[in-house]
């Protein structure tokens, strides 16, 4: 098949604007779409909404429609380049000076096929790697974006590969609901059994989690950046999300002694704690699983292990996910410029509910459960997520 035609967008848009910076908020201002509204995966996420004052002058600049493509243009180097298709606007509604507002001209190049072509781009890791870096942030400047060559198919064509790659994201959403109902069937289980850990309305004995532990809590292993490339696998914080730490085969790995293995080296059932993040992932945690090799971890967590008499550690990192301890982490937070941390006293203080080591064991069982059938949702959807990827750069060569 003849190779697509290739355009250089800035040929093709008829605006790159950016939006505005505004610290203020009000009750009964318009509402700013900001870099934690969009999704990786381009979908607009409204349950966090931060409303501005309406009487900004020129706010009417900034307003979006119908048609417009949101280019985050600054983020952490991993989120660059996420962008969101404008379908509908059920209020007024305008965007932060992270992003770049695209309008094109739809009789050339329709917006919902340009967004699903940023989107590969930004799957494919080209905004990080053209991106300028600096400290927690990263910029894709705007005339680097608009230098960028975009093939160009018929409009006919352009529509036919938007709504066969739009069926495909339905159905990844499909697969991201289900797994995230098997999320909270975990969490109502726990609230089941214990009640919420806040209240204790059984009344079951408190504590704080150092009482527990038998070693730690221990700051990870710092090295340069050159001493990575081969080596010890060493997990990082991109490597655990709600207690659970995934693609142990792919971590990275770093040049280690036999002295550092001995002292960061993992064991199964150890808890890590990220003490150094945004406050919003600040303190995320999860419990090491059983490890086929010698595995070390990083500087930004720490590690604490239980007294497995009186404690069961994948009962606990069930509670470090509560709303309980995400309060009890955000009020021991030292913030400072774009990251806050913690210490390992913060750690040792956090207050828990400690039922029988018998009842602890029983909820973990029944997790068990759950996460067996989660782990079979995770393998399909994996294989999906391939599948998926293979028909988005089939459609972008003219393949599809």
């Amino acid at each position: 098949m003849t190779a697509l035609p290739m355009k250089r967008l800035g040929d093709l848009v008829l605006e790159a604007k950016p939006g505005f910076a505004c610290g203020e908020e009000t009750e009964d201002g318009i509402f700013q779409i900001r870099m934690n509204n969009i999704t990786r995966d381009g979908h607009l996420d409204l349950s966090k909404r931060r409303l501005v004052p309406a009487q900004r002058a020129q706010v009417a600049d900034f307003l979006l429609r119908e048609g417009d493509v949101l280019f985050n243009a600054t983020n952490s180097p991993d989120m660059v380049g996420k962008t969101a298709l404008i379908t509908a606007t059920d209020e007024p509604t305008v965007f932060s000076n992270h992003f770049l507002r695209l309008r094109v001209d739809p009789s050339v190049l329709l917006p919902a096929y340009l967004s699903r072509w940023l989107l590969l781009q930004f799957e494919r890791g080209t905004f990080k790697a053209m991106c300028r870096q600096w400290v927690n942030q990263a910029t894709v400047g705007r005339d680097a974006l608009l230098r960028l060559a975009v093939p160009l198919p018929s409009l006919a064509e352009q529509r036919r590969i938007a709504e066969v790659l739009d069926r495909a994201g339905e159905l990844r959403a499909k697969r991201r609901e289900a797994l995230a109902y098997l999320d909270d069937l975990t969490q109502s289980i726990f609230l089941d059994m214990f009640g919420d850990p806040a209240l204790n309305p059984l009344g079951l004995p408190r504590t704080p989690i150092g009482e527990l532990i038998v070693l730690g809590p221990q700051n990870g292993l710092y090295k340069p950046s050159s001493e990575y490339g081969e080596g010890t696998p060493i997990v990082r914080i991109d490597a655990f999300y709600d207690g659970v730490i995934t693609g142990l085969t792919n971590l990275k790995r770093l040049r280690t002694d036999q002295s550092e293995i001995e002292r960061y080296g993992l064991a199964e059932r150890d808890i890590l704690i990220n003490r150094v993040n945004s406050l919003e992932y600040l303190g995320k945690s999860a419990v090491v699983p059983r490890l086929e090799e010698p595995t070390v971890f990083e500087s930004n967590m720490m590690r604490l292990r239980l007294d497995p008499r009186r404690a069961d550690a994948n009962y606990v990192i069930q509670l470090l996910q509560s709303r309980h301890i995400k309060l009890q982490i955000r009020a021991s937070a030292k913030n400072a410029v774009n990251q806050s941390s913690i210490n390992q006293t913060d750690v040792k203080t956090l207050d828990i509910i400690l039922p029988p080591l018998a009842a602890q064991r029983e909820f973990v069982r029944r997790a068990d459960a759950v996460q067996q059938h989660r782990r079979k949702l995770l393998v399909g959807q994996a294989e999906f997520d391939a599948l998926a990827a293979s028909l988005r750069d089939r459609a972008f060569r003219g393949l599809l």
